[in-house]
């Protein structure tokens, strides 16, 4: 009999050749869970940290794919691919043997901050219903429009010309692929990326996560609970009838709170499981984003008073 894993969200370190999808058909196999899903994917060829979501977690995949990731990128100088990685056939071919180490590390800072990136053709945005990976493997190119994306950090740790090694820290929507090729731009030389592996998601690290080939290994408390998995957000705790209430589409009123207008915050039943995610609005007015119906055992406590 599987072991059922329910309403948990669980980081996996992804092998690459595997796709996320192929991640989720080998839980699927290894543990009974009502509802399966993710909250972003890898390419198949990147290896690296994906976040599973069972039951009432498939409900924060959004509020979990806003958290900004960290990657290791190996980026090869020299030719550039219609895929814009290792996988791509070869369509440019440039002379590195000038470029130098210093030259890298100083045309890194161009792309720190906020800017315009366009994605790529072989992604899984869609247009008029189909990904446009799959409009590209037909020879069909489309106009895409750019995105605002941000790079918080970026820095040179290896370098063996013709491949050198970036540490990249970024928001949602960056497209590590691109950017190879952008900075291969900037030093006017083709590029692609050759290997990328993401080693954190938020506060979620590679390090704690479970292989994809040790499903088997599991318990019904392994990862996180929804409460712990949001643990960057503060935290209220609701009493019994404002739970009970939230339920029935009732929206607590926080009186004397030290909230700020415009923050986001999770409201804790009083078993710790997670209620709901909020907007503080004017006068501590809550919008409800999505409610749960989460009831976690043995949950830590962390939260102020609701009244």
């Amino acid at each position: 009999m599987r072991m059922t894993l329910d309403n948990r969200i669980l980081p996996v370190c992804k092998s690459s050749g595997l796709s996320t999808y192929d991640c989720i058909r080998r839980f699927r196999k290894a543990v009974s869970a009502v509802k399966v899903g993710h909250s972003g994917t890898l390419d198949p060829q990147a290896q690296g940290l994906v976040l599973l979501l069972t039951g009432e977690a498939t409900k924060l995949s959004n509020f979990l794919m806003d958290l900004p990731k960290r990657y290791i990128a190996d980026i090869k100088l020299g030719e550039a691919t219609d895929t814009n990685d290792a996988t791509g056939a070869v369509v440019e071919q440039g002379d590195w043997k000038d470029i130098t180490e210093r030259e890298i590390a100083d045309v890194l800072p161009r792309f720190v901050g906020k800017r315009a990136q366009v994605p790529p053709m072989y992604s899984a945005l869609k247009h008029k219903g189909k990904p446009l990976y799959v409009l590209a493997r037909m020879g069909r190119r489309i106009e895409r429009t750019p995105r605002e994306v941000e790079t918080y950090e970026i820095t040179l740790i290896r370098c063996e010309l013709p491949v050198f090694r970036v540490e990249v820290f970024c928001s949602r929507g960056l497209y590590i692929r691109v950017l190879a090729e952008e900075i291969g731009q900037a030093l006017g030389v083709p590029a692609h990326l050759l290997s990328l592996v993401r080693t954190r998601v938020g506060h979620f690290t590679i390090e704690e996560a479970v292989r994809d080939d040790a499903f088997d290994r599991l318990d019904p408390e392994s990862g996180y609970s929804l409460s712990e998995a949001m643990r960057h957000l503060p935290a209220l705790e609701m009493s019994g009838t404002q739970a009970h209430d939230l339920l029935n589409g009732m929206v607590p009123r926080l009186r004397g709170a030290l909230l700020h207008a415009g923050i986001t915050v999770r409201l804790l039943g009083p078993d710790g499981g997670l209620g709901a995610i909020c907007d503080v609005g004017p006068g501590g007015m809550l919008k409800i984003r999505r409610v749960f119906r989460d009831t976690p055992a043995g949950e830590q406590r962390d939260a102020g008073k609701l009244s």
